[in-house]
């Protein structure tokens, strides 16, 4: 018998467990069907260099990932990516690569002088966006997509060559599929205040200024990379409690509790089954305990994305590689969506003489590219970046990572559908939902659904203790 069993050992299961430890002595069991901890987050230290084969950074915005890591003691780990022209976004657009225009937000402009002068946008489609102040509110509340919304605002060319491929690039996502609302908000929240995205962004920068804010930067990881996070973790959690290589197989009512059959022929009791697994595998487990919450789960779909990290010699990349990075519009024809220069992006990536680039493939359109195996991969962003950049050299470091079905699609209708799952789960009393399938899929948003479900459990299991339920033996597992 345990009390809490959490099911996935990604950074939304072990921000579960750490946070549930904080609450007080908790007894918990984490179980991870891999050999390691952690999930997406893997990074790799080979001959100077550090590769990331998943997530490199976190937003700052969203303070989760920030606060955690202080908590772990971790805050003089933190970096910052570079600013000013070291975080310059490029645009590969007719052949070249165009810097994006200074003071965008996104996808509209704040400051006039650099979006007149960029060759990015054509002239008539730079009237369009400046017409976007006389465009009407939306009538309606209405799920909207994000390319419906900006093509309504902005226009067809601000759609194709910024919003798409940059925000629809965040969730390696179809614009035509995005809900706008379950992703960018703050885009309708504008509209809705001000009538205008322009003077709404205009009014965003002058209030900044006004105050004498200074913008800390946008995007953070850790000095020996983001696996310096999921380690500290499992550092700080007890090691009896933590079962890698270790599978569920299906969740059952016992006996006023839960019993999770394991791989291994053995089976746990919980009061309290947190998971913190993707939501297809999550339909698999709870399937013949609610047929209707595993068929809403099994309703967010998910796509396939994979990185390729390439280290050059300095003396033989002839681009400056001076910026974060560029994006590639899908309507551009290319087989990759973007490429992260790494070593300039942030400190401490590559040996003085080296230089590392990232180079991302798939994602909803174009799923197939992602599900090669790791030499084609490889060999496809080699051609990609001499065709772009005109990167001939040989590598001196290649890794591919490739993520089957691991990005959750925040399609249209996404509010309504996790609102339909949670609504499901109220009738399940101690099961709980973790991870970036439901309110965000970035590392700060899982940190919090952690850290949300953690706090649930303890509110929960402290009601039950003061209605005097007796208190469970330590942890025993059944065959």
């Amino acid at each position: 018998m345990t009390k809490t069993v959490i099911v996935g050992g990604g950074i939304s299961g072990l921000a579960t467990a750490f946070h549930l430890q904080e609450c007080g002595p908790r007894d918990y069991t984490l179980i991870e069907s891999a050999p390691r901890w952690g999930g997406k987050i893997t990074s790799v230290h080979e001959d100077g260099f550090t590769v990331e084969g998943g997530p490199d950074s976190f937003i700052t915005q969203k303070t989760a990932a920030i606060e955690l890591c202080k908590r772990l003691g971790l805050e003089d780990q933190l970096v910052g990516s570079n600013s000013g022209k070291g975080a310059t976004v490029y645009i590969w657009s007719g052949g070249r690569l165009h810097p994006m225009p200074e003071g965008m937000m996104l996808m509209a402009p704040t400051m006039v002088l650099p979006f007149l002068r960029t060759r990015l946008i054509s002239w008539p489609g730079k009237l369009r966006m400046g017409m976007e102040i006389f465009v009407p509110r939306a009538r309606s509340d209405e799920d909207e997509s994000l390319a419906g919304f900006v093509r309504r605002r902005l226009g067809a060319e601000a759609l194709n060559k910024l919003a798409g491929p940059l925000m629809g690039g965040i969730y390696a996502a179809d614009p035509e599929r995005l809900s706008l609302k379950s992703t960018f908000p703050i885009f309708l929240e504008m509209e809705k205040k001000y009538g205008s995205l322009l003077r709404g962004m205009m009014k965003s920068v002058r209030t900044r200024a006004a105050h004498g804010a200074k913008r800390p930067p946008m995007f953070m990881t850790l000095r020996g990379g983001l696996q310096q996070l999921s380690d500290a973790l499992v550092a700080r959690l007890p090691q009896g409690s933590l079962r890698a290589g270790c599978s569920a197989l299906a969740v059952h009512r016992h006996a006023g509790r839960y019993r999770i059959d394991l791989d291994d022929g053995s089976s746990l009791l919980a009061e309290d089954v947190v998971f913190a697994t993707p939501s297809f595998v999550t339909a698999d487990l709870v399937g013949q305990l609610d047929p209707v919450l595993a068929e809403r789960l099994r309703a967010i779909r998910y796509v396939s994305t994979a990185t390729v990290s390439l280290g050059f010699l300095r003396s033989e990349v002839a681009h400056p590689l001076q910026g974060a990075g560029f994006i590639v519009p899908p309507s551009e024809g290319r087989r990759i969506t973007a490429c992260s220069w790494s070593s300039a992006k942030f400190q401490h990536r590559a040996p003085e003489d080296c230089v590392l680039l990232r180079v991302f493939i798939g994602g909803a359109l174009a799923e197939e590219l992602a599900e090669q195996d790791e030499a084609a991969l490889v060999h496809l962003a080699r051609e990609e970046l001499q065709a772009i950049l005109g990167i001939a050299a040989t590598p001196v470091l290649a890794k591919a990572y490739r993520w089957p079905k691991a990005n959750p699609q925040y399609d249209l209708g996404h509010e309504e559908r996790v609102a339909e799952i949670e609504r499901s789960l109220s009738n399940l009393p101690g099961l709980h939902l973790a991870g970036a399938a439901y309110h965000g899929p970035g590392i700060p948003d899982c940190i919090q659904s952690g850290r949300k479900a953690a706090q649930a459990i303890a509110a929960r299991q402290a009601r039950g203790e003061s209605a005097g339920r007796s208190e469970p033996s330590s942890v025993c597992i059944e065959s």
